[in-house]
């Protein structure tokens, strides 16, 4: 395929449609080629603080249309950015696909959009363009849910974000499989690795749980965790703001006898969830919503979370939480966690907690706690990530 000359410029290549299999989902694929200078412009707001990674490789960028489903099996298209480094097939130090943290419950919060938009939720882009300059495929999915008007993403649903990942990554191996010379074994020959941040963190870690049902011929071979949120319950707590969001989503998806929000919100917070939770991105949810649980949740559901006794005051209710809960099977994937010592999300002590059950069920961890560092732990940890992947079990790219 010849190169697109600049990355300003973007062609729609609607041959490409031929080229895949028979009973997959039309697609329209978007074409945008970078230069390594022009990847190393594009990144660098994101490594304001840090050294920005030099790009090895252009990165050709492309977004395609993964078929995915619902929670209640009603299928759905999902927006999947593709990020191939200009390099031989041979040469590719593995595959990286990138779970992004909360934007929000609606189409125009999905993270494809942020770049278009000019808005500033994680760079998740330029995140997933850094790895593939340093020979790595990019894939950034957007979360099921955003290409519907009357949908709402299935948020913190850990077999809908599992789900995704692995759609991804079956449906982007067809894709270039059968796009002919350039990676005529499509994905297969490389190692897979599944990063996420934040709600990307509990993402990656229920597809670590379903890697033997999901994975089929493409499993995962490690996933990352960026101050990673698994459990429910501590975020509330830690912060609130994204409560309302994940009580909305579990209220759609199980129905009110079974996840009823009005013992968990306020008064005033119940009566208008659905319109303040889908009237607004992550930006404005975090404005609107009290950091105090004490102004947010009702008084008995409050007391119950922090003495832990959910399970007693409201048993339907904790069971969705630890239905959703992620990364505690016996799944076996190699894990790094990478955690902030400042972090106001996710704790520390959280953090360590889950990595103390994750190794007494004999799932191999590796642990890094950053100094002076808040939430956002994915450009102090760069190069860290780089050499982790290079040295997981099977890989010999480098």
């Amino acid at each position: 395929m010849k190169p697109v000359p600049s990355r300003g410029r973007t062609l729609l290549f609607a041959y490409l449609l031929a080229l895949l299999p028979a009973g997959m989902t039309p697609v329209t694929v978007s074409l945008e080629v970078m230069s390594p200078g022009e990847v190393d412009s594009f990144i660098a707001p994101l490594f304001e603080d840090e050294t920005v990674p030099r790009a090895e490789y252009s990165v050709t960028i492309r977004e395609l249309v993964v078929s995915s489903r619902y929670p209640d099996g009603t299928p759905t298209d999902v927006r999947v950015q593709l990020f191939l480094p200009d390099m031989p097939a041979g040469d590719v130090r593995g595959v990286y696909l990138f779970a992004p943290g909360s934007t929000g419950l609606i189409g125009p919060c999905r993270a494809s959009r942020e770049h278009v938009a000019g808005i500033r939720w994680g760079l998740y882009r330029a995140h997933v363009l850094a790895f593939a300059g340093q020979g790595l495929i990019g894939i950034l999915p957007d979360y099921i849910g955003f290409e519907d008007a009357h949908q709402v993403q299935p948020y913190f649903h850990a077999e809908s974000e599992a789900r995704i990942i692995f759609d991804s990554i079956h449906h982007i191996h067809k894709v270039l499989e059968a796009g002919g010379e350039h990676f005529p074994l499509g994905l297969a020959p490389y190692t897979r690795v599944a990063g996420g941040f934040s709600q990307g963190g509990h993402a990656v870690f229920a597809a670590a749980d379903h890697n033997r049902f999901f994975g089929g011929e493409m499993p995962l071979h490690g996933v990352i965790g960026y101050g990673a949120t698994t459990e429910i319950p501590p975020l509330f707590l830690t912060f609130p703001p994204l409560a309302p969001m994940i009580l909305e989503a579990y209220r759609t998806i199980y129905g009110e006898e079974r996840f009823d929000p009005r013992k968990i919100l306020r008064t005033e917070w119940a009566e208008t969830l659905t319109y303040d939770t889908t009237r607004q991105c992550v930006g404005g949810i975090q404005n609107y919503y009290p950091g105090d649980p004490a102004l947010l949740f009702r008084e008995s559901f409050l007391t119950s979370l922090r003495a832990g006794t959910l399970d007693r005051t409201h048993p339907s209710i904790a069971a969705i939480f630890h239905e959703n809960a992620t990364g505690l099977t016996r799944h076996g994937v190699p894990a790094l966690i990478l955690q902030g010592s400042d972090d106001i999300v996710v704790f520390p002590a959280t953090q360590k907690e889950f990595v103390r059950e994750l190794r007494a069920r004999g799932n191999p961890v590796d642990y890094r706690l950053y100094e002076n560092t808040r939430h956002d732990t994915r450009q102090r940890s760069f190069v860290d990530v780089l050499e982790w992947i290079d040295r997981l079990p099977g890989n010999s790219a480098r």
